[in-house]
């Protein structure tokens, strides 16, 4: 395989697909197929890469300083300790990508697709992540500093009323049992009340009705709940549309099919 530069001009070759600390400056790579290449430490600064097939690449502390990396498939790629400075991410698609520790200091992810990504320790300072799609990505110890376009969806307070979903017994997904009145954490759970991360585990999780009976429409009753004053939150930065919180109260519970008041069964 030969990997040319934007003058034609041949920059590395390699016969085993092995281009490990290859100088690929201003390589002209775009649409190229590069998909689970080892590219580990490769200066690829600012490389035209739009386009480009890196589904489980390894690119694991490359220089990438600059690149132009819109639209490009990032499935799966391997971004740990990458210098990504001022690289262009433009709808890109990043699912589930390792960008444990990058550096993405003004970067742009502009609409790309960040879903279950990992951004831990990332350096997102200054970053454009304006209608990137962060459902289930991993901030935790991220530097958001400056960084743009992060909203918060719900505007959760305490003493404001929200909605969850339960199987028959006011049972949850993880098989616990809630009651009509104050629900807390068992004793020895701790609460992440990060923001960064999507919502803690443990906790109690909740959206807004219309939500919850998109998300879960299989699940026959739906609760209205209340936050209680001295509760903490955690409503993190581009939130998929759902919370959590370390105590729920439970005011009224209803039949998600017929609309029916059935609080009294779980008092």
């Amino acid at each position: 395989m030969k990997i040319y530069n934007k003058k034609g001009e041949i920059l590395w070759e390699s016969i085993d697909d092995d281009f490990c600390g290859a100088n690929l400056c201003e390589a002209n790579l775009y649409l190229a197929d590069l998909r689970g290449l080892n590219l580990r430490k490769a200066n690829l600064c600012r490389a035209d890469l739009c386009g480009s097939d890196l589904r489980e690449a390894d690119l694991s502390e490359a220089i990438l300083v600059g690149a132009d990396l819109h639209i490009a498939d990032l499935r799966g790629t391997n971004l740990y300790k990458a210098d990504l400075r001022k690289a262009n991410f433009r709808e890109a698609n990043l699912y589930r990508a390792f960008l444990f520790r990058a550096d993405l200091r003004e970067a742009d992810f502009y609409m790309a697709d960040l879903r279950e990504a990992s951004f831990r320790g990332a350096n997102l300072c200054s970053a454009n992540l304006h209608s990137a799609d962060l459902r289930g990505a991993n901030l935790r110890g991220a530097d958001l500093t400056d960084a743009k376009g992060l909203v918060k969806m719900m505007g959760v307070t305490q003493g404001n009323f929200y909605w969850k979903r339960f199987y028959e017994g006011l049972r949850s997904s993880n098989y616990r049992f809630f009651k009509v009145g104050l629900n807390t954490l068992r004793e020895g759970e701790v609460f992440e009340d990060d923001e960064r991360i999507l919502y803690s585990h443990p906790g109690f999780h909740f959206a807004s009705r219309s939500w919850c009976a998109r998300e879960y429409p299989e699940r026959p009753l739906e609760a209205l709940i209340r936050i209680p004053e001295d509760a903490k939150i955690n409503e993190p930065w581009a939130t998929c549309g759902s919370a959590s919180a370390d105590k729920i109260e439970i005011i009224r519970v209803f039949d998600a099919n017929t609309g029916e008041d059935v609080t009294e069964k779980y008092m």
